[in-house]
């Protein structure tokens, strides 16, 4: 495809939603540009997929490719708590069926590339170190989008945008939606990527670890080549009283609390830094509304969740894919949005978001965890959680009924302890 400044889609971003959607709008038969602010590979977090994902992929066309890449398998996930005293496990296969056995750890700035290159053979336009600074007449059928790269600014012209710009949210921004928490307490993670840190043996090397402590939790994510994600979460408080500015405020406040964790401390114990450690934090948020006539939000630009069961990229390839689909269907009628697509599309992505809200915010209660690390199998209400922690964010009636009962127990446990307390998170 030519580079041509006339577009029928200007996808703002290329970071997992941004290719899905690209890749899917390219199959159509649009005409589409992807605008990225970065050069890519690029460093991102978000490494741990979920295995109610690979069909996305599939859907696709990348998986063959995600397959031959040499990324680590996940064949589950554990819970533990930081001073040793509980552990559970997740395998995908005893949950989800053989078809949902696995996924992978993924090194992100290859598996970004990956999914970019994939859009660019299904014919998508890259411009890469590419701001886009405004957008003319947001929401008319002829829209125009200003962009800015080092040797030059240009602009595009298009009828459709699709926001994927992560949680800068570029468009609601501009769009002025409004913006509202779904969590809370704010919170700041640190983290980076380590060599050496301890694994364990047989299938379950690429388990994600999930350490909980009184006031955070810490993920351990291990990747390909003796590689790990390790990332600590706490309220931005207690990184607020414990730092004072700099690199080596967080440097402080992550050795002081892996020192004070012994479950983290000792896996720890051999490893080295690749990195420099980095922050990141107001968590959990999403907009009103993630459409308009001709704008589609997608991925973190439309909300932020928790990264607790690690759902940010399965839910931003969800989005992309969902967004492509409206826009090929009113391309072929030539028309924008119905207002009853609009609303569907919002409903529909802030419905997975609120499956994943509500069990994070079990997770961080005290009574809650207590309860999600008791595996007795009351109703088979574990095996519907496991669902949910693998990805399916759209749960049937018995599987939403369990919930509802599990939501209960959890209530009833701050009252009347039924599951076992855990005297480290007291």
């Amino acid at each position: 495809m030519s580079d041509s400044l006339l577009y029928d889609v200007a996808i703002i971003g290329a970071g997992p939603a941004g290719s899905a959607a690209g890749t899917q709008l390219a199959k159509a038969g649009l005409r589409v540009v992807m605008l990225e602010k970065e050069k890519f590979p690029r460093f991102a977090i978000g490494e741990s997929l979920l295995p109610h994902g690979n069909n996305l992929l599939r859907e696709l066309g990348v998986w063959p490719k995600l397959e031959e890449a040499g990324f680590l398998r996940k064949y589950g996930a554990e819970f533990c708590t930081g001073d040793k005293s509980r552990l559970r496990r997740f395998w995908f296969a005893q949950n989800l069926g053989s078809s949902c056995e696995y996924s992978y750890q993924v090194d992100r700035a290859s598996f970004d590339q990956l999914l970019l290159n994939h859009a660019r053979e299904q014919g998508c336009v890259v411009h890469e170190e590419c701001r886009v600074t405004s957008i003319k007449e947001p929401d008319q059928e002829c829209m125009s989008i200003l962009c800015s790269k080092p040797d030059r600014d240009f602009e595009i012209t298009c009828r459709w945008v699709v926001d994927a710009s992560g949680r800068s949210g570029f468009a609601g921004t501009r769009l002025g939606l409004r913006r509202k928490n779904t969590q809370q307490t704010k919170r700041v993670a640190i983290y980076g990527h380590f060599e050496g840190v301890f694994r364990n043996s047989g299938k379950a090397e690429g388990h994600i670890t999930i350490a909980r402590l009184a006031e955070g939790w810490f993920w351990i994510i291990p990747l390909a080549g003796n590689r790990a994600s390790v990332g600590l979460v706490l309220p931005a408080e207690k990184i607020r009283s414990g730092s004072t500015s700099g690199e080596r405020d967080l440097e402080t406040i992550f050795r002081e609390v892996v020192d004070a964790t012994p479950e983290v401390r000792d896996r720890m114990s051999r490893a080295t830094p690749l990195m420099p450690l980095r922050a990141t934090g107001d968590y959990s948020w999403k907009y009103s509304s993630f459409a308009t006539r001709r704008i589609l939000l997608t991925g973190d630009a439309a909300g932020f969740v928790d990264p607790i069961f690690s759902s940010g990229v399965m839910l931003a390839l969800k989005s992309g894919v969902r967004a492509a689909a409206l826009i090929a269907r009113a391309e072929k009628s030539k028309r924008a949005l119905h207002a009853w697509e609009r609303i569907t599309y919002t409903h529909s992505m802030s419905g997975w978001m609120n499956q994943y809200s509500r069990l994070i915010g079990e997770f961080y209660d005290r009574a809650g965890f207590e309860v999600f690390m008791n595996p007795a199998p009351f109703l088979q209400i574990p095996r519907s959680i496991a669902r949910i922690v693998g990805g399916n964010a759209q749960p049937g009636f018995i599987d939403q009924l369990r919930l509802l009962i599990f939501h209960a127990i959890c209530r009833l446990q701050s009252i009347l302890p039924i599951a076992p307390s855990i005297s480290s998170l007291r």
